[in-house]
């Protein structure tokens, strides 16, 4: 029995209370005073009925700014069989169960906005998902069982406390798209070469001192983003990202860029504003794909004269 909640009832319906009355509450969650009426729950819990809707294929509770204050959700969620999304997005949950294993179905999960400080390793056991969004919680660690995901594509943990990424992670088979960007992250997965169909990597707003030599075989990374870190060089090998077309590496403390840049000839966006350069390679004349160049905030006194020839710039220094 809940005492708050029995005032507050009585309160709503402006009944002097002579005497505490017991309220019961049945197998879906309602709570029914000693009459067998049900009374109305309050607006941060939702009704434990879901199992009654065996075919629902969508479920959408919030989404990232606009969510409801549910702190957990109802038990009955985990029976929905066919469940392919579920958008638990800024409902203030702290944390998710392991019955999240038993949405076999599940393609989509939104937990963006929220309180949860980790996830079960159950998670693992979600074959068909596809995407996992969870940016914006307070995350120490993304769970090594999610390489069992063979479906999962895409990663999205921005704005986090994640202060390394599990090697496992880099076993996901089909994995296109990272994104942990404004966490902790001082080293990156040696193994991350491993990563064969990445095509989209968001590291900015780390602590990132360095890139594994395995990164720069990733043979269809198109965009790689590393700015507001503290890397000191670029590697040569960065030539070897042959399909690479965006490239940010905006504040961090480079002073040099390797010739080989110029190898990366699907370059449209490069990004290198708030750095230490003084000169560019004269072989950047050769980015005849380049829209954008970002080279505010350095020290460089001349730009190839190549660079003023490329029709495609939008965006010169």
């Amino acid at each position: 029995r809940n005492p708050t909640q029995s005032s507050g009832i009585n309160a709503e319906y402006g009944e002097e209370e002579e005497e505490e009355k017991e309220l019961m509450s049945d197998e879906e969650g309602d709570l029914h005073d000693e009459e067998g009426n049900v009374i109305p729950r309050p607006a941060n819990t939702l009704p434990n009925r879901f199992h009654k809707m065996p075919n629902l294929v969508e479920l959408h509770l919030g989404y990232y700014g606009k969510g409801n204050p549910l702190k957990t959700l109802p038990n009955s969620v985990y029976s929905l069989q066919h469940l392919k999304k579920l958008d638990a997005s800024s409902c203030r949950l702290t944390e998710i169960p392991p019955e999240i294993s038993k949405l076999t179905s599940l393609e989509e999960l939104w937990l963006s906005g929220n309180f949860l400080s980790s996830l079960p390793k159950s998670i693992g056991d979600l074959k068909k998902l596809k995407s996992l969004w969870v940016n914006y919680n307070q995350l120490n660690g993304i769970p090594a069982t999610l390489e069992f995901c063979e479906s999962l594509e895409g990663i999205y943990a921005h704005g986090n406390q994640i202060e390394f990424l599990s090697t496992a992670l880099c076993r996901i088979p089909k994995l296109k798209h990272l994104g942990v960007g404004r966490n902790r992250i001082k080293f990156l997965p040696k193994n991350m070469g491993e990563l064969e169909n990445l095509e989209e990597a968001w590291l900015n707003d780390n602590h990132i001192r360095e890139v594994p030599h395995s990164l720069f075989e990733l043979q269809s990374l198109k965009t790689l983003w590393m700015s507001n870190n503290q890397l000191t060089s670029l590697d040569k090998r960065v030539g070897k990202l042959s399909e690479l077309s965006e490239l940010s590496l905006s504040n961090n403390r480079l002073t040099t860029l390797p010739s080989s840049l110029a190898n990366c000839t699907q370059l449209r966006v490069l990004q290198l504003d708030d750095n230490k350069l003084v000169a560019l390679p004269k072989s950047l004349n050769n980015l005849a794909h380049l829209e954008e160049l970002w080279l505010n905030g350095n020290a460089v006194k001349e730009i190839p004269e190549g660079l003023y020839m490329i029709s495609n710039m939008r965006k010169p220094a």
